[in-house]
This record gives structure tokens, sequence and C-alpha cells, in this order.
């Protein structure tokens, strides 16, 4: 398993093509177009950096499907960069003019209490960023279906805070908070009626994630730190020791048949 420490700054033709996408989605709902707005400005970098880690690993027109697909910059971004982009989304509708104008493909499913609604070895890829933190039911069977549909010898993307950063060590230590990068219990619950999907539940270690993947059939092959922590003096710190960083990406294959 190889680890890696991702650069701070991404691939500027990358950024400049989430950065564009921003200006193409528009909610249906009046009340998530602040949300929009924030969560874009916060999130481009990062998704400009998921793209590069896409364009490192997969080849261009590879049959990928996205989780968590709405508010759509991933999609769209990695769609304008030539791969064969499906989305699925518990509430595609509140983004539903933009899908339409994008030209995208975003299916309606509650992953947590429904059967995906693809056949076994669909997908050549699958992208589960920032979202296994947010399973509030039984990640186990979530996770097999993500299983099931994924190609034998198919790889699964996946990123989620890292609970052991620099900011989720002093979080635990000085606040008495077990959390790096969410809010308190009751805003992150609250975020089922403000936004219509789940905050955080819980975040995890990076042993927690590589153990629970491997029980479920998935092969480890690369883990990347990344991220800014909260303060500038942190990342200097972080700069030496990467384990620290706020969030990991995961790169995971499903064995060959």
């Amino acid at each position: 398993m190889l680890k890696e420490s991702e650069p701070f700054t991404p691939n500027a033709t990358t950024l400049e093509i989430v950065t564009n996408c921003i200006d193409k989605i528009n909610s249906d709902n009046d009340g998530l177009i602040d949300w929009f707005d924030s969560y874009a400005n916060y999130h481009k970098k990062r998704i400009a950096f998921d793209i590069d880690l896409i364009l490192k690993n997969l080849p261009l027109n590879t049959k990928v499907l996205e989780f968590g697909s709405i508010p759509l910059l991933f999609t769209s971004a990695l769609s304008e960069c030539q791969y064969e982009v499906t989305g699925i989304d518990i509430a595609p509708e509140r983004f539903a003019s933009s899908i339409k104008q994008l030209g995208l493909s975003v299916l309606k499913c509650d992953i947590e209490n429904e059967k995906l609604p693809f056949e076994d070895n669909s997908f050549n890829a699958i992208v589960f960023n920032e979202l296994f933190e947010h399973l509030r039911i039984n990640p186990n069977y979530t996770m097999r279906e993500v299983f099931r549909i994924l190609k034998p010898n198919g790889t699964l993307f996946l990123s989620s805070p890292n609970l052991k950063s620099l900011d989720g060590l002093l979080n635990y230590l000085i606040k008495d908070q077990a959390y790096s990068c969410s809010g308190n219990i009751y805003d992150e619950y609250d975020k089922l009626y403000k936004l219509g999907h789940m905050g955080h539940v819980r975040e995890y270690t990076k042993t927690e994630v590589i153990t629970f993947f491997e029980r479920i059939g998935f092969t480890i092959e690369k883990v990347i730190y990344r991220g800014e922590l909260s303060l500038k003096e942190y990342n200097l710190i972080a700069r030496i020791l990467p384990t620290l960083r706020p969030f990991i990406s995961y790169v995971m294959r499903k064995p060959p048949e």
C-alpha cells in the first residue's frame, strides 16, 4: 500500500474547469442558493484535486459512477474531462434544471435504504468522496452494494475526514469534541431538514477506514493525506507530518475474478 501527501495547490487547468462549472450551476431551491455558493467556494480546490487524482489513475472515457452527486461540481467537471459519468443522489431534483442544462445523468436513490439500480459489475470506477462519514443507518449494506456493482479489478475512489488530524486531536484534547471537520451533533442532523441530506454522523481514523473496507472485500492500494488545516501554523507542521492533514483519500481495488 502506497502512502502519499497531496500538494497544497491543485493543477491550474483543473481548477479552472471546476471554477467554470460553478458558473453553470444553479439550484432550483431558493433556500439552497447561499449554501451552494458557500459549498463551491470552500470545496472547489478539493474537487480540483479529486479530478487530478482521477486523471492520474483512469483512462479518459472510463465509465464512472459518482455517489452524492449534488451539487454537481464534481459530476460536471469530470464530465468536462471526457469521462462517462453517471451520478446518484438522494434528491437530484434540488438541481434538476442544471442537470438538464448540462446534459448530465443523475439518478435518484436513497443509498442507505434502497438497492442500487444497477446490475452486478456495471462500472469500471466508483467515486465515493466525502460521503462515508454521512452514512447513518448501515454502512455495511451500502458499501456491499457499491462492491457489487463495481467490475472485478475496478477502482473505488473514496475520501473522508481524518479524525486523527491535528485539528481532530486538538478538538479532542482541548474541546472534548470527537471530530476533525464537522460541527456539533445537533447541527449535523439538522441538515436533514435544511439541506435534504445528513451531515457528518462520525469521522474515522485511517485504520478504521482500511479495516472496514478490507472486510467488505476491497484491496487498499493507495492512501493520500490531503487538505489544509485551520491555521497556517498548523500547515507548517503538516508539511513535516502529513498524517496530521485533515482529509484522506483512498484508492481501492475490487479483486479480479
